[in-house]
């Protein structure tokens, strides 16, 4: 199953963070809050774990120590990129929580 939680999430992501360019505005959007409901409404509950742990594993890829050369992504990723995985792990589908403050 972590295969398939890590091409949904591959799937997600691109929804989320893609430019106007690669695909129109009002689409992505449709798009996106259909899959965050399917996620919330028909996804199993194992089905979810999975999703969760694909993103633990893509933001633990992403904000790892730089290799041997130096590298690591940590510095290509936004706030928001690494706030939409921490809400995934976090059991939150439809993006980070609002806060109401």
């Amino acid at each position: 199953m972590n295969s398939l939680a890590d091409v949904v999430l591959e799937y997600y992501w691109f929804l989320n963070f893609c430019s106007d360019d690669e695909l129109e505005p009002e689409t992505a959007v449709k798009m996106m809050e259909n899959l965050a409901h399917q996620i919330e409404n028909d996804f199993s509950d194992p089905e979810k774990v999975a999703l969760q742990e694909a993103a633990k594993r893509s933001l633990a890829f992403i904000l790892r120590e730089p290799d041997e050369h130096g590298y690591t992504p940590r510095a290509l990723v936004t706030p928001e990129q690494k706030d939409f995985l921490q809400a995934i792990i976090d059991g939150h589908f439809s993006g980070p929580p609002i806060d109401e403050d």
